[in-house]
């Protein structure tokens, strides 16, 4: 995971990637059921010394940035390509894309920023009160819109908190079925989905009954790690 998430220590500083690794580790072995898990890391918040979660924020410092990884890791959906045009054969819109990114665009930071080669200093991640996306065509103020389905944040709140309700609600089905295709894919080298987090209608898994299954088993579980492993090691064809 902190190869997914990718913190380069020479960019954000080598103290603020160890405790990162270290929040990481801690999450697995507390066995934290995976939607906790990453409402943690989306809603961090508080200094980067002491919550290694916000380190993401040290390291994404633009929405954009943020929502290209969030889309990818934890839905399975790929936005990247939206960001600059509208795909004649995909779903998602350079709209959507910055609808999206809108949810970040309250994320403050103060204290001392990045000073690469090597960054040492603290930084502390808060809500602001500011901040906007705008659509780079129309120079619209974006408003943080769901891929799908409704979730829209309170004027005063952190669009950030009703994001991470969205996406780990049981009804969002991409965030525990490209969890599922990626343990899937290390268990059994290769994913039921390939790429592992590039979940659409022009991409099927090989076995979309069995990706279906093991998705509603890991949400009904509660979203358990351990039993999703249990699971998928104990079938006939592992």
């Amino acid at each position: 995971w902190a190869d997914l998430l990718r913190p380069n220590p020479y960019r954000v500083g080598i103290k603020a990637v160890l405790n990162y690794d270290n929040w990481i580790r801690q999450q697995f072995r507390d066995n934290v059921p995976y939607d906790a898990l990453v409402r943690k890391l989306i809603t961090a918040k508080g200094s980067t010394w002491h919550n290694g979660a916000a380190t993401l924020y040290r390291d994404r410092r633009s929405a954009d940035e943020t929502a290209t990884m969030v889309s990818q890791l934890f839905l399975g959906i790929r936005l990247e390509c939206a960001k600059c045009h509208h795909h004649p054969f995909e779903r998602w819109s350079q709209q959507d894309f910055y609808q999206f990114a809108a949810y970040f665009s309250k994320v403050g930071r103060k204290g001392t920023g990045l000073s690469p080669p090597i960054s040492g200093g603290e930084e502390i991640v808060f809500t602001s009160t500011k901040g906007s996306v705008k659509h780079p065509l129309t120079g619209e103020t974006m408003v943080p819109t769901a891929l799908f389905g409704e979730a829209t944040p309170n004027e005063d709140s952190d669009p950030r908190e009703s994001l991470a309700d969205w996406m780990t609600s049981p009804d969002n089905d991409y965030f525990a079925m490209v969890q599922v295709n990626r343990v899937w894919a290390i268990l059994m080298g290769r994913g039921l989905v390939e790429p592992v987090d590039d979940l659409r209608s022009t991409n099927p898994a090989t076995n979309p009954e069995l990706l279906q299954a093991l998705a509603d088993e890991f949400q009904d579980s509660g979203y358990d790690l351990k039993h999703l492993l249990k699971t998928i090691v104990l079938s006939n064809v592992y």
